[in-house]
């Protein structure tokens, strides 16, 4: 097809020399795919522990968790079990740092916010995530978040759902995992992750059933 007519060619002068800001160092690697024994940890801190292990009381040891209750897994790199699709949205590749081929090898990806403008960064915070699996049968489920904020010593705050309902804002401050409880009929479910402030890396999202 050609360019349509009513574009025309122009000859632009650009004399200006820019400031810029560094690209930021890469970050180091870290495992995406977090231990039974780092969930049920992570579990056990969190406020509402008391209240999840009185409706599940299997989810309080790692037995009632690893013996043949996950069902999803969610990463760059790859899905395994009920995972079917993972949609990830205004995620951020800047060369040197996150570029595509290092979002794969690292297997994360990074959402941006502030910074970064004169290098073209529209500077929001609208990246989106979706994990859609399929539940074999209804039951209670447990879809457990891996995030990284960047720096890991700056917060980040994401919202988190399960079809259209909300657990609400999850403000973290370095590498989390935090498992998110919900009753779910059998068929498919979205879990998403809406970026609400601050940057963060995706890592991942494992889905238990108990």
């Amino acid at each position: 097809m050609p360019v349509d007519k009513s574009y025309r060619m122009k000859m632009l002068e650009s004399k200006e020399v820019l400031k810029t800001e560094p690209r930021p160092r890469r970050v180091r690697k870290v495992s995406v795919k977090p231990s039974t024994q780092q969930i049920v940890r992570a579990f056990k801190q969190a406020q509402g522990y008391e209240d999840i292990i009185a409706r599940i009381p299997k989810a309080e040891t790692v037995a009632g968790w690893e013996k043949g209750t996950q069902v999803a897994y969610f990463s760059v790199c790859g899905k395994s079990g009920a995972a079917r699709y993972l949609d990830i949205w205004d995620c951020d590749h800047f060369d040197l740092f996150t570029d595509m081929q290092r979002c794969v090898t690292d297997c994360r990806a990074w959402f941006s916010h502030l910074g970064y403008a004169t290098w073209g960064s529209p500077q929001t915070a609208t990246g989106r995530i979706n994990c859609y699996f399929n539940a074999a049968v209804a039951g209670d489920y447990s879809c457990v978040a891996q995030l990284q904020s960047y720096p890991s010593t700056s917060g980040a705050a994401v919202e988190c759902l399960i079809d259209s309902h909300s657990f609400g804002n999850l403000p973290f401050t370095g590498t989390i995992i935090q498992p998110h409880f919900s009753s779910l009929s059998a068929g498919g479910h979205h879990f998403r992750i809406r970026q609400v402030s601050g940057a963060f890396f995706f890592l991942s999202l494992t889905v238990y059933r108990f």
